[in-house]
């Protein structure tokens, strides 16, 4: 049985047989930017004029015989209150040049202003990072000009979606990333605030929730209608430090509305929460998700692989747990294979799995050691 990138993920994601563990790591804009010696400007990073991103994915992946999880044709959602419309007034004052800048963005509306400021840097010659430090709702009264005002999240632009499952083709599918609605929160909202919101003040916690939900589920619809194969869902912002309890009161059950609205729009889920776990992984099994990614070990996690084999439910995918941030740069080839083969030889006998990093490559990471992981996948992974 000879199968194509496409046709192995989605027998994969069907828990159907296939010839081999599929090979997807993450990838995100600066690995494809690299090998093509692209440095992208600051305010063009997701959609550069003169560099194609959604193709040069393909051919990053063909470089290495990856089965294509093509995650660049997000609609990358969070910047969506940058987006004006009627009674949303939207001005953005920036300090700074190419290498950092200082964003202030100012949304009017007939009631009153709303204002974030955030940090955009080049944190390496190809990666472009930013970190908010003042959140557009510091209270109840901006959440209500918010969802009084905000543009409606049909207004959201999806054509990298298209693009991108025009580019995938047989290689893989097109998965772009979403967020579920505690994530889209803290995007907007300070976390320490966010976190103290549910005892505080219950009643203003789940509006919120509530709120971002219905629009996630509007946007997720978009997605599929614009192209998506599969829906990644960023859960990376609830990890075990909120704790099993707070886990499961107050962030469970949206997002398992939301996945249960993306399974009613056709397509699989893909849940990503790339940091601590150990703690919460158990309450995955109530998701419902197709797959769970990304297992990632200590020291930058804190999931063992042994005990997720034995906890999560063995009819939901997983993936990852190869460490890109030191392992993937600093070890031997050799080093890698080894680790990529201890790995399939124990989770093969389980199945339901997607050989994959902990999130994305690290600008310099070494292609001999991106060959050896995948050679190792090819070599090692087949059934």
């Amino acid at each position: 049985m000879s199968l194509s990138g496409r046709q192995r993920l989605q027998r994969t994601l069907r828990r159907e047989p296939v010839d081999r563990v599929p090979i997807a790591p993450f990838l995100y804009y600066n690995a494809v930017y690299e090998m093509f010696g692209y440095e992208p400007r600051i305010d063009e990073f997701f959609d550069p004029p003169d560099f194609d991103p959604m193709e040069k994915c393909i051919e990053y992946c063909d470089r290495f015989g990856f089965d294509v999880l093509h995650v660049l044709g997000g609609a990358w959602h969070a910047y969506e209150m940058t987006q004006p419309g009627a009674n949303w007034d939207v001005r953005i004052d920036e300090e700074g040049d190419e290498t950092a800048r200082r964003r202030t963005i100012t949304i009017r509306t007939p009631e009153g202003e709303l204002r974030q400021t955030e940090n955009v840097k080049r944190s390496s010659r190809h990666l472009v990072v930013s970190a908010i430090d003042e959140y557009l709702l510091k209270s109840k009264a901006d959440f209500e000009l918010f969802r009084k005002y905000a543009p409606p999240a049909e207004d959201m632009d999806c054509s990298l979606v298209t693009r991108a499952r025009r580019a995938v083709g047989d290689r893989g599918l097109s998965t772009p990333c979403t967020h579920g609605a505690f994530n889209v929160m803290n995007m907007v909202r300070k976390l320490d605030d966010l976190m103290m919101d549910p005892y505080l003040d219950e009643d203003f916690y789940r509006e919120m929730a509530e709120y971002f939900l219905e629009r996630l589920v509007i946007q997720a619809r978009k997605l599929v209608e614009a192209g998506a194969d599969v829906i990644e869902i960023g859960g990376n912002m609830a990890t075990s430090q909120v704790g099993p309890r707070f886990f499961e009161r107050f962030v469970l059950d949206y997002e398992r509305r939301l996945i249960a609205a993306i399974h009613q729009l056709g397509a699989p889920v893909i849940y990503h929460n790339c940091g601590d776990a150990a703690k919460i992984m158990h309450l995955y099994n109530r998701l419902e998700t197709d797959v769970w990614g990304y297992l990632t070990p200590p020291p930058f996690g804190d999931v063992d692989l042994d005990e997720a084999l034995r906890v999560v439910r063995t009819d939901m995918v997983l993936r990852g747990n190869i460490d890109q941030v030191e392992f993937l740069v600093k070890a031997s080839p050799s080093e890698v294979r080894g680790r990529v083969r201890g790995l399939l030889e124990k989770v093969k006998p389980r199945g339901n799995f997607i050989l994959s990093t902990t999130d994305f490559f690290f600008d310099g990471t070494p292609y001999a050691n991106i060959d050896a992981m995948a050679d190792a996948g090819r070599e090692f992974g087949r059934y």
